[in-house]
């Protein structure tokens, strides 16, 4: 169950057998349906969720009833609301499965519970959280610096079957554009083939 987890931690730190087996002790998993959600803007927020398997995108809709998408969710990726699930504030995101999906999960208790345990846990989750701060960096510095054009090129390859997998209106909201202006550009692009 927890295998894709242990695989993607090693990436960060050293681990062995006991602390794999620790691992399980504290998490376990949850299968969702294309369609159903993690969470929804106002709900509590009391456990995190590491991808096993599936697609998520993590979105909010703001005061005109607009969806923005602000992550797609691959596995051996932590999905949901990191910052209500420390803070204990209800969220202001839907994180919701876009196709048959394994997750799993470990509750608030559980997570401070591990960190104290297992030093390997701690040193995994602030090396994860310094990449994340660089990523969304830039996905910020793209967000205002970059045209049209580059940012759907970028997407597509940082994640090369994501066009196979998420319907285009969702393609255009992570990525800031109208569907038209996204429309626009991949006809543009293969006009110039």
């Amino acid at each position: 169950m927890a295998e894709l987890l242990y695989t993607k931690m090693k990436e960060y730190v050293s681990l062995d057998k006991e602390d794999f087996e620790l691992l399980k002790i504290f998490f376990y998993s949850r299968s969702l349906s294309k369609g159903e959600f993690v969470y929804r803007e106002g709900d509590a927020v009391n456990h995190a969720a590491f991808v096993n398997s599936g697609l998520f995108r993590t979105y909010i809709i703001d005061e005109q009833g607009t969806e923005h998408i602000l992550q797609f969710a691959l596995p051996g990726w932590w999905t949901g609301d990191l910052g209500s699930f420390i803070s204990g504030e209800r969220t202001r995101f839907y994180v919701e499965a876009l196709e048959e999906s394994e997750i799993l999960v470990i509750s608030k208790q559980s997570w401070d519970e591990l960190l104290e345990k297992a030093p390997f846990y701690l040193d995994y989750h602030r090396k994860l959280l310094e990449r994340g701060l660089v990523s969304i960096q830039n996905r910020l510095l793209q967000t205002y610096s970059i045209d049209a054009a580059k940012k759907y090129l970028n997407l597509v390859e940082a994640f090369p079957d994501i066009l196979q997998r998420v319907p285009l209106y969702m393609i255009a909201s992570y990525l800031g554009m109208s569907r038209e202006t996204l429309s626009r550009v991949r006809s543009q692009m293969v006009n110039k083939k």
